[in-house]
């Protein structure tokens, strides 16, 4: 298990605002939640991390998640890449609803990462009498000052994997879950490690580039192939397509569709609709006609995971046939790779 910061040199700490629920507050009541400054509204309720580490701190932004986007991901990854020299690690504040896809755009884009970058948020305002935000940063402080050098997601009692972590309830503080790989580490009353840390190898390199023009369809039993053209129409040049159990599709017409999107350079990525488990084909014939015609199946990677990776990709210049030849890798420990 990596030592903590009392067992070693002292470490120095970023953290990274961007927003999110943990520094809002209420401007009236009844009222909605909103933005606010991060200094005064979150700094007073967590003295005593000066013990653990060095903490300063920036502000990249200061919105509710639902208005993170791929330039606002280029600027954190751009914050750690300027700390790296120095800072030992890195905590990212940052709303839930869009947690698990900025950890994945960071975890590709920041390669060869040798220390860690811990985001973490809150389901209520650190503000607040009753909320988890308070323990939620200190034990991400308290993992961001450990050897694990790899993008992490710090939520409830577990620090998973970025990029493996999705949000699975709105209600519950272990709003998270990483349902096709192990929590890197659970924080009880000891720190139990369960899973190995990612080590990539060769030397640091900021890697930015995305390409929005990503869309996810949701396939429904009797759904018109339809519409799949239609969201190439509207300049789609990945779809991922989320289909039934192992990723199996009808059988009838949807692989014609498919067959007819990737002719026109469009990567059509096959997800499966359940959480855990992974999206192969050919146990049944429409995710074997499906693969025939075209379609790259997407192994066990997270909703969030694919998506932002398939825009990763197309940032990196890659076509379709890169896609289809990369996709199914991992770059950042996002996905097991099919047996051999």
């Amino acid at each position: 298990m990596p030592g903590t910061a009392s067992a070693r040199a002292r470490r120095r700490l970023l953290f990274l605002h961007t927003g999110g629920t943990l520094s809002m507050v209420r401007r009236s009541h009844p009222g909605p939640l909103e933005p606010d400054h991060y200094d005064r509204h979150v700094l007073p309720y967590v003295r005593g991390l000066e013990d653990l580490a060095d903490i300063e701190a920036c502000l990249v932004c200061a919105i509710d998640s639902s208005d993170m986007s791929p330039a606002l991901w280029e600027r954190i990854a751009a914050e750690v890449a300027r700390g790296r020299e120095r800072y030992d690690g890195f905590v990212v504040l940052h709303g839930t609803d869009t947690m698990a896809y900025t950890a994945a755009a960071l975890s590709y884009m920041l390669r060869g990462l040798d220390r860690p970058v811990v985001l973490t948020g809150s389901q209520r305002p650190i503000a607040e009498l009753r909320t988890d935000a308070r323990a939620n940063l200190v034990h991400s402080a308290m993992c961001a000052t450990l050897d694990l050098p790899e993008v992490g997601l710090f939520f409830g009692d577990r620090l998973f994997r970025g990029n493996r972590a999705s949000k699975v309830s709105i209600q519950a503080y272990d709003a998270f879950a990483s349902p096709n790989f192990p929590p890197l580490l659970r924080v009880g009353v000891d720190v139990v490690p369960e899973a190995p840390a990612l080590r990539q190898p060769g030397p640091f390199q900021l890697q930015a580039g995305f390409r929005p023009d990503v869309a996810v369809l949701h396939l429904v039993p009797g759904q018109d192939p339809r519409a799949l053209h239609a969201l190439v129409d509207t300049g789609a040049r990945a779809v991922l397509l989320l289909g039934f159990g192992e990723g199996n599709l009808p059988a009838s017409r949807w692989p014609q569709a498919i067959a007819e999107v990737s002719a026109r350079g469009v990567a059509v990525i096959v997800l499966s609709q359940c959480r855990s488990g992974s999206a192969v084909a050919g146990r049944y014939q429409g995710s074997a006609a499906a693969r025939d015609a075209g379609a790259i199946y997407g192994l066990d990677h997270t909703v969030e995971a694919a998506v932002v990776k398939a825009m990763w990709l197309l940032g990196q210049g890659l076509d379709r046939q890169g896609l289809a030849d990369r996709f199914p890798c991992p770059i950042a420990g996002e996905c097991t790779p099919a047996p051999a």
